[in-house]
């Protein structure tokens, strides 16, 4: 089992599009997440299975991040070109009991924390990254069921300062 290590505050949101994978990990095959009362990212080992709730899990490794259920995995390339550095891009995943918003931020700063906005409601993304600098961060956070339409989706680093918006 991987050693878990927590950083300050961070939110990371990215991933819009993906390439679905059969077979992904079950919720009791992955370590949980950390709790919503934590403001710290959880930092993960490549490859490491990271339950989001729900039946939802993240695995991230140095080439993409893979988000899903039981039923396939959604997962986006962070090295191949498709998202510019600099830019933050948004994947979601609507049930009846809720929607799974996931960001992905690409580029050289590091996230400390990211929001998904729509209307007046702000959702706080919980950051999950590599140790190290691997280029990119992701984050996760539910919201309510139904979909939020013109979203936008902030990447802060930790002295607030806006690092990319979507």
């Amino acid at each position: 089992m991987s050693k878990r290590t927590l950083v300050p505050a961070a939110a990371l949101l990215l991933a819009v599009t993906g390439l679905l994978v059969p077979g992904a990990a079950h919720a009791a095959d992955a370590r949980p997440a950390v709790t919503a009362e934590s403001r710290s990212a959880v930092v993960v080992a490549p490859g490491e299975k990271l339950r989001l709730g729900r039946g939802y899990a993240m695995t991230l490794t140095r080439e993409e991040r893979c988000v899903g259920s039981a039923d396939g995995h959604i997962c986006k390339s962070v090295t191949d070109g498709n998202q510019p550095p600099g830019t933050v891009s948004l994947q979601s995943f609507g049930e009846e009991h809720g929607t799974l918003y996931s960001p992905l931020y690409i580029g050289p700063g590091r996230a400390a924390r990211m929001t998904v906005t729509a209307g007046t409601e702000t959702l706080e993304a919980r950051v999950v990254t590599l140790a190290g600098r691997p280029g990119y961060a992701t984050g996760y956070v539910w919201g309510a069921a139904g979909d939020m339409d013109e979203r936008t989706v902030t990447v802060y680093d930790a002295a607030g300062r806006v690092l990319a918006r979507y």
